[in-house]
This record gives structure tokens, sequence and C-alpha cells, in this order.
């Protein structure tokens, strides 16, 4: 394993658990991470001063330099895939999350959330859950090489038959999984050899679920059109 820097790591360690925990005091973040009070307090000055966290009330909250920083995450995918979910949810009135690959997890990288019902479902961008779990996790994991299906597998539950049942079918379906009253419909977005490097999903509430079906071949249409736009950029 190569040699690292203990205070970038300790740095990001910070930045993280403010991320996905903040607003969090220094205390709360040293009782939290098992670290000295003062060297806390030094990496948060820090991040404050570049901009990565900022002071609330509660405790450090993300500074506003992480937004800049996420826009530029896969620029042509999220571009793409926003137009072309946007669309599709314009159309079909539910949403459309997309999700990449980050390891052994499923990341939010873009979302499209209508505004024709009341009762709809929404993910926070940046929200990640486990490959195995979830349709939009199972549809990239069923595409994704043979050395990181058996990682996951070895993880988490993730039989090779529901697997290929997902590469037979060319899509996943889940409910009540990540969230208790939604269903899903996931497609994989494929590179040219045939991985995914993402999945395009409808999530619906549990009362409109019995027409999710129906959207399929809208999916998988839409899928393929973010597809040919990214061999093409």
């Amino acid at each position: 394993m190569p040699e690292i820097s203990k205070t970038a790591d300790q740095a990001l360690t910070v930045l993280l658990a403010v991320a996905e925990r903040g607003p969090l005091t220094p205390a709360e973040l040293a009782s939290t991470l098992g670290m000295n009070r003062t060297v806390v307090h030094r990496l948060l000055s820090t991040l404050h001063l570049r901009g990565f966290v900022a002071r609330s009330a509660d405790g450090y909250v993300p500074g506003a330099v992480l937004v800049s920083i996420a826009d530029r995450v896969q620029p042509a995918l999220r571009s793409t895939g926003r137009q072309v979910m946007r669309a599709v949810a314009d159309k079909v009135g539910e949403t459309l999350v997309l999700h990449v690959p980050d390891g052994e997890q499923a990341v939010v990288l873009e979302q499209a959330v209508p505004d024709r019902h009341i009762v709809r479902v929404e993910h926070e961008i940046g929200s990640r859950h486990p490959l195995a779990a979830g349709a939009s996790g199972r549809a990239i994991l069923a595409f994704s090489d043979t050395a990181l299906i058996d990682r996951v597998r070895r993880r988490h539950t993730a039989s090779e038959e529901t697997l290929q049942q997902v590469r037979e079918l060319g899509y996943a379906l889940s409910h009540d999984e990540l969230q208790n009253g939604v269903h899903g419909l996931a497609v994989p977005v494929l590179d040219p050899s045939g991985f995914a490097v993402a999945s395009m999903a409808m999530l619906v509430p549990v009362s409109r679920a019995a027409g999710l079906h129906e959207h399929t071949e809208t999916m998988l249409q839409a899928s393929a059109r973010v597809a040919r736009a990214l061999r093409t950029t």
C-alpha cells in the first residue's frame, strides 16, 4: 500500500464526518472520530479557511466550495443525464435518479423531481448505499467486472441468480428497500464494453407502483440516449 499523508487523511476524515452527520461541534467530532480535540480544531480551522466547512449555530456544516467541486464530478454524464431525465420526468411525472459507482457503493449524482404529484420521491445528491441494495445499485452491479461483483457478494447479500436476472431483463426492480413505501425501476448506462458507468432509476411511491412497469421501455430508451451521448463527447 502506498504511503499516505496522515494529516491529509485526518482532514478528509473530518470533512466526511461533517458532510455525513453535520452539524457537529469540534468536541462531537473529536469524540465521534476518536481524535485529539486540538487536532480537530486545527483541521476545522484549515477547512473553514478554504471554504470546505462553514460554522453554524449548531456546529460545522459542509461549505459552499463543495458545491462547485460537485459540479465538476463527471460533467458530461451529469449534464447529459440531467437533460434526459428531466425530459422523462416531465413526461411521466415521476422522479428519476442517476447513480454512479464509487467502490462498492452507488452514489446519487443527479436527479429530476417533477412537481406533478404532491406525494413524490426525492433523494439527496451525494447520498450513497451498497451496490447490492436497491434497484439502482443492482443495475450497476449486474454489469460490473467480476472482481467487483465478487467483493460485493462477500460483504452483502447479492445472489448471482438475481444479478443474472437483471442482465437478462436489462433492468432491476426494488420495493421498500432503501425507503419504505418506495418502488424503483433502474436501468444501467453502459459503456462500449458493456460495463455500467451509471444507473438511471424511476422511483415512485407505493400508491403509484402498479404503473411502474409501463415505463420500462421509456427508461431503457433514456439510458441508451445517455450512453450514445457519452460516446460522442
